[in-house]
């Protein structure tokens, strides 16, 4: 299926929640927001929240420093 991933057109091949989304784009680290539909999906809602074809997804990662 079809997907707008940070602004790329991409085909998910097992993705059907966030949290398969998170597994197949190999997204790691501690510090970052997936976005749906420009709604904050919030982590305990990884496993319910469906993707579907036309979705538009953004990967949000914050960096410290100083």
């Amino acid at each position: 299926m079809k997907v707008t991933v940070n602004g790329k057109e991409v085909e998910l091949k097992n993705s059907r929640t966030v949290a398969d989304f998170i597994v197949e784009r190999n997204v790691t680290g501690k510090m970052f927001v997936i976005e749906k539909n420009l709604e904050i999906v919030q982590k305990e809602d990884y496993n319910k929240v469906e993707i579907k074809a036309g979705d538009v997804i953004e990967i949000v990662g914050f960096v410290g420093g100083g």
